[in-house]
């Protein structure tokens, strides 16, 4: 009996002895004064036993059936064994059309023991609220991860997410590096604008980490590109800092990488295709937010915004005398004819764009230039001028004069030697 129960037994006793009447009864315990009547009558028939309840002990009128349970519980073991229990409800709606309620799910993998329930640390943080416009702060980072459990090759996942809507953008790269980064921000401002800020950690790509960089405006190549486009970068010191993009790649770990299972896809060009076209739709509908305000930061581009041009790796060379360039282990040699005087040992600047092309710049003038076989440039000297010394293995070592070379012999001499007489 539970303690209202027995809380009942001394009350009911109490109107059967005549200590106080029914009515009185009805009042202490908050029941009408007919309910009260059944109970004394049915107390003095059965006892104690009347007052506890008739469906103590079975199975509940709304309880799913045993079969069903089994029936999904074996589905889990067999399809979705490291699926979170929310994820696994969706997917049995999906594919195999079952409807699961996730907690209901949870509780039967609990007590089957196919799911251990985190205990939740306690933890202080100080909770930011979302901006209120999109546009306004974008976190991005990139996740290294077993994308594809071992079937394919390793990637990196570079991702955004607005701070006020929640909404993602996702794609696969090699690596994290420059290059990849400036092809995923190229794609981004083509589509949506400009942000007004980027929100991201302290990779080497987004920032000069360097000791010797002790000046605060060095920048890489990304920021260089930002501040051209003047966008704003906000460099976190903490991964915390910017958790919702942490939390992004959590639940992107869990779901995208069974989503890639299900379908067979190990390849970075089936998963873009995939993430493109079915994944983040889907992701972006179920979990974006409504912001504050409906006002968009993004800021469409300019003119003078060429992306080609901004979003390139640059260089500085030297010309060289003979008006060649050296650059990644190639050879160019600049033309005649250029759109500007160029001298000999002046610099210009080397820009690789993202479609491969490289570009050599001076002064804002693009310079024309062709790239020399470097086997022509180890040839033998075409003047046929002699060794330096007759040692093969060490061609490079200046041969040293006899001692009774005319160089090293007194002017007077060095006249005898040559005419016979002083």
């Amino acid at each position: 009996m539970s303690k209202k129960e027995l809380n009942r037994v001394a009350v009911i006793e109490s109107a059967i002895n005549r200590k106080m009447t029914q009515v009185e009864a009805a009042q202490r315990l908050s029941l009408s004064d007919r309910h009260v009547r059944r109970l004394v009558h049915n107390y003095r028939q059965f006892g104690t036993a009347t007052l506890v309840h008739k469906l103590r002990g079975q199975p509940s009128n709304r309880t799913i059936p045993v079969t069903f349970k089994n029936q999904v519980l074996e589905l889990y073991q067999k399809k979705y064994p490291d699926f979170q229990p929310t994820f696994a409800s969706e997917k049995m709606l999906e594919i195999d059309k079952l409807v699961v309620n996730p907690e209901t799910l949870r509780l039967w993998l609990a007590s089957a023991g196919l799911w251990v329930v985190k205990a939740r640390k306690a933890q202080h943080r100080s909770w930011r609220e979302r901006k209120d416009h999109p546009g306004e702060l974008v976190q991005f980072d990139g996740s290294h991860h077993d994308w594809f459990e071992g079937r394919g090759e390793k990637c990196v996942l570079l991702a955004s997410r607005d701070d006020a809507d929640n909404r993602v953008l996702a794609r696969f790269y090699e690596f994290e590096g420059t290059k990849p980064v400036f092809d995923f921000w190229d794609r981004y401002i083509r589509c949506d604008g400009k942000p007004k800020a980027i929100y991201l950690d302290r990779h080497s790509t987004y920032k000069v980490n360097h000791k010797i960089a002790l000046d605060e405006k060095t920048l890489t190549q990304f920021g260089r590109a930002c501040e051209e486009l003047w966008v704003g970068l906000i460099n976190a010191k903490s991964p915390e800092a910017k958790g919702r993009i942490e939390n992004l790649f959590g639940t992107l770990q869990d779901r995208l990488v069974k989503e890639l299972r299900l379908r067979g896809i190990s390849t970075i060009k089936e998963a873009n295709i995939f993430l493109e076209n079915e994944f983040l739709p889907k992701f972006n509908q179920k979990f974006m937010v409504s912001p504050k305000k409906k006002a968009n930061f993004h800021q469409p581009l300019t003119a003078k915004d060429n992306l080609e041009k901004i979003f390139s790796i640059r260089s500085e060379r030297q010309i060289n005398n003979d008006f060649t360039v050296r650059f990644q282990g190639k050879w160019y040699q600049l033309l005649a004819v250029q759109p500007k005087l160029v001298l000999k040992r002046s610099k210009v600047t080397i820009e690789e764009r993202l479609n491969g092309e490289l570009i050599i710049e001076q002064q804002g003038q693009t310079l024309n230039y062709k790239e020399i076989d470097k086997e022509q440039i180890k040839q033998a000297n075409p003047l046929n001028l002699p060794a330096l010394t007759s040692n093969p293995n060490n061609e490079n070592k200046a041969r040293i004069p006899a001692a009774n070379h005319p160089w090293k012999m007194v002017p007077k001499m060095r006249y005898y030697a040559k005419t016979g007489h002083f």
